[in-house]
């Protein structure tokens, strides 16, 4: 999640910035960067400083108008974002995102995909809550844990921003609140789903939430290959976990991003032994 919201801010001190994940996963992220976020603005679509050392001098509005230019309209979208996330987290996420939630999951089935998300201790230290409540009670409650803080601090600011619009002028107000009401559609829909979902969207979360497992074959000397890739995701695919993907349809989601792939390096696929008669 940390990772994920660099990327969403736009790589912010990207030389000092030290990367903890392979680097497919940041491929991954520029995907869901231009199709889940494509409304998020960037911070310098929001604000941009004529004067940063007037700035810091600056006290009033007023002074702060000479020396900063706003696009108020961005900034509500920004917030509109923020706040119809709380909702969905603190409303909606315990049934499940696509409305079904876990709804005819094997037992099995639910602990591996809460060891692929959370790992291997964390199942076996709540093996008896998962047993025993809704997961997607659980997959909530986790939800708000990783993006409450954020999210908190974002609807706090609404409420600054509200007041800073209605002093700067009466048309940053209306502009504010028109960017305001297109963020609060523009991300998640009224039926909980995801605006923007494409059809590899499953695809990348699971790759990008196996990345240890799938590290440890790029890093792997020799280095593994796309049959080995494909033979580990299998179970996962006849659990339905995500969509089935045969050999060449998994070397086309991981060719390099110039041809539209996220960038796994593994060997190519092994070819299949040809019977031969003897």
């Amino acid at each position: 999640m940390q990772e994920l919201l660099w990327v969403l801010e736009g790589r912010p001190a990207e030389e000092q910035h030290a990367k903890i994940l392979p680097d497919y996963c940041y491929n991954i992220f520029e995907a869901v960067r231009k199709t889940y976020f494509k409304s998020l603005p960037a911070v310098t679509d929001i604000v941009y400083v004529r004067n940063r050392t007037a700035l810091a001098e600056a006290k009033t509005i007023e002074a702060t108008r000479k020396v900063i230019q706003m696009d108020w309209n961005n900034l509500g979208r920004l917030c509109g974002i923020a706040s119809r996330c709380w909702r969905f987290a603190k409303f909606e996420a315990e049934n499940g995102v696509d409305g079904e939630g876990f709804d005819g999951w094997t037992p099995e089935k639910v602990k591996e995909m809460f060891m692929i998300i959370f790992g291997q201790k964390w199942v076996k230290e709540n093996a008896g809550r998962i047993a025993a409540e809704n997961p997607d009670k659980i997959l909530a409650e986790k939800l708000n844990e990783l993006i409450a803080p954020w999210l908190e601090e974002a609807t706090s600011k609404t409420t600054m921003f509200t007041g800073v619009a209605c002093q700067w002028s009466a048309t940053a107000m209306e502009e504010f609140h028109t960017g305001f009401a297109a963020g609060l559609r523009s991300f998640i829909d009224e039926n909980s789903q995801l605006v923007g979902e494409t059809s590899r969207s499953g695809t990348y979360a699971f790759l990008a939430l196996a990345w240890p497992e799938i590290k440890a074959m790029l890093d792997s000397v020799p280095k593994k290959t796309l049959t080995d890739l494909h033979e580990w995701l299998l179970p996962f695919m006849r659990m339905e976990i995500f969509p089935y993907l045969d050999v060449e349809q998994l070397r086309d989601v991981c060719a390099p991003p110039s041809s539209f792939g996220i960038g796994i390096s593994l060997r190519p696929p092994r070819r299949r032994r040809e019977n031969s008669s003897a």
